[in-house]
């Protein structure tokens, strides 16, 4: 059998986000084609669809001190629920809020202006995760809340979930080394 082809590809995207593709390009004729030669099998029951922060020393970012005593452990099973690299999230709560998902780097008047804030750009950093202000419009989305949603734990994990998910900065969100 004679088929015409300029482009067989077959791309297999594995959970853990890693993408092999396998492609035979030609620009003339495939003279007899085993199509056997081509076929994936997947076994779907085999997939793990927990997530895949996993509490594993591959995980953990080269930025991230070995002093466990950084870290904010009663906050992993979150890390963890939300998919998140546990020992980077737990290093990053310690030291971004001192694991109070509470924090926030800026003080108030009795009107609740802004009278200081840490940041040199006046943008305020909210919650466990110390997400920034500029963020208000996805957590709005996220949350369905303003910004002072960012306080309650799961928000702030949702939150930081998107930013690693569809930013183009993911970790760089945070300064993780000292």
């Amino acid at each position: 059998m004679k088929t015409k082809s300029s482009l067989i590809s077959v791309i297999i995207s594995m959970y853990i986000g890693i993408v092999g593709s396998i492609a035979y390009a030609s620009s003339g004729e495939i003279d007899y084609v085993n199509t056997n030669s081509y076929s994936v099998v997947i076994d779907v029951v085999e997939i793990n669809m927990q997530s895949m922060a996993i509490d594993r020393p591959e995980w953990l970012d080269h930025r991230v001190p070995n002093d466990k005593n950084k870290r904010c452990p009663q906050y992993n099973a979150k890390f963890k629920e939300y998919g998140l690299p546990v020992q980077v999230f737990s290093y990053i709560a310690w030291r971004e809020s001192g694991c109070n998902p509470k924090a926030i780097n800026a003080r108030f008047d009795k009107n609740g202006k802004v009278i200081w804030t840490l940041n040199k750009n006046g943008s305020i950093d909210r919650g466990l995760l110390q997400i920034n202000s500029s963020w208000q419009t996805v957590t709005r989305n996220v949350c369905g809340t303003d910004l002072n949603g960012l306080l309650e734990l799961d928000c702030n994990l949702s939150v930081a979930k998107y930013i690693m998910d569809n930013s183009k900065g993911k970790l760089l969100n945070w300064k993780i080394s000292n």
